[in-house]
């Protein structure tokens, strides 16, 4: 629950204030956070938000109703169509509503949006492994675009991993693969959130690709008590892909040429295809996760975002609502 529950998470982060020789503060990854249990819970803590803030559930996942808010007439009116739409478990299964669908308001920080997937055994990090996330389609923060290895200096990504392992073993995780989510900033690495499990939607299948690494098969042998060997592997190859959304981007499984044609080219190796789920009725239009992956291969960051940036033009996946180029800008 230290984890599930967002607020929690922060609440601990923020009295591990001690020092420890050669480590930051854990604090200093924590940001400030405020609950709402409904719709009308918000009034007393305008006062303390600043904007823009972000709106999210307070045992969500997948993104599914984070929101950019810039002020309070935002803050209320999405604060209100969450309470309205998402209320129960079977208004949207899987997204953590079988606890309550009570809210939380976070800062908002600028910098870089990165997951970083590790591997822990009896409080030791025994792997870690970096994806760069792109800008989000705001004022909705689900995911859009990735890319693996990550992009950033070597000195920003042993940043990133501290602060996610530090942050993991501050809220009591010891054992297993955890995918933390952390925005570089000016200012350092900030936590945005813990998942006690390993990364979801296309990460096991990068990792393995790049890596040669397959997260659920270590947390496998962890939960039996055995530490996985984790091989040092250095990359020869990127990844970059892209997020498809059942709003803008059904007829990638609706057009039977459309399909069978990314079909062909995972097949051959050009691409790697990850469906997430077939049933696009499934997802509510007001809080929508992604469906799919697409992912293209290359030697270099640029050879990868000018593959995707075509294939993204070529099936309709780029538009003036989903602006890919503009997604990966900062991928370099």
């Amino acid at each position: 629950m230290n984890a599930k529950k967002k607020s929690r998470t922060y609440n601990i982060l923020r009295t591990c204030n001690s020092d420890i020789p050669h480590w930051s503060r854990a604090v200093l990854y924590s940001s400030y956070i405020h609950q709402i249990s409904d719709s009308s819970g918000w009034q007393p803590i305008l006062n303390e938000v600043k904007f823009p803030a972000v709106l999210k559930l307070e045992h969500g996942s997948s993104a599914v109703g984070v929101f950019l808010v810039r002020d309070i007439r935002e803050l209320c009116e999405k604060a209100t169509d969450i309470s309205m739409h998402l209320q129960k478990e079977s208004d949207y299964p899987g997204i953590g509503l079988g606890y309550d669908n009570s809210m939380v308001v976070m800062e908002y920080h600028d910098g870089t949006e990165h997951d970083v997937d590790i591997i822990m055994f009896n409080g030791k990090l025994v792997a870690a492994f970096i994806s760069d996330n792109g800008t989000t389609n705001l004022p909705n923060c689900t995911e859009t675009t990735a890319i693996m290895p990550s992009c950033l200096p070597l000195d920003q990504q042993a940043q990133l991993v501290t602060a996610a392992y530090q942050c993991c073993t501050a809220i009591g995780l010891s054992n297993g693969t955890f995918n933390v989510e952390l925005k570089m900033t000016a200012t350092g690495p900030k936590l945005i959130e813990i998942n006690a499990r390993m990364g979801g939607y296309y990460l096991r299948d990068w990792i393995k690709h790049i890596y040669g690494v397959d997260i659920m098969l270590y947390a496998l042998m962890i939960s039996c008590g055995i530490k996985p060997y984790v091989p040092e592997h250095n990359p020869v190859e990127v990844l970059a892909g892209v997020l498809l959304i059942p709003s803008l981007h059904r007829h990638i499984l609706e057009d039977h040429y459309i399909k069978k044609h990314i079909e062909k080219l995972h097949e051959n190796g050009e691409i790697l295809f990850t469906l997430f789920s077939s049933s696009l009725e499934l997802f509510p239009a007001f809080a929508e996760e992604p469906f799919a992956n697409i992912a293209v291969r290359g030697k270099t960051t640029d050879e990868v975002k000018n593959k995707l940036l075509k294939l993204c033009k070529m099936f309709g996946i780029h538009s003036d609502k989903y602006q890919v180029d503009t997604f990966v800008k900062h991928f370099y």
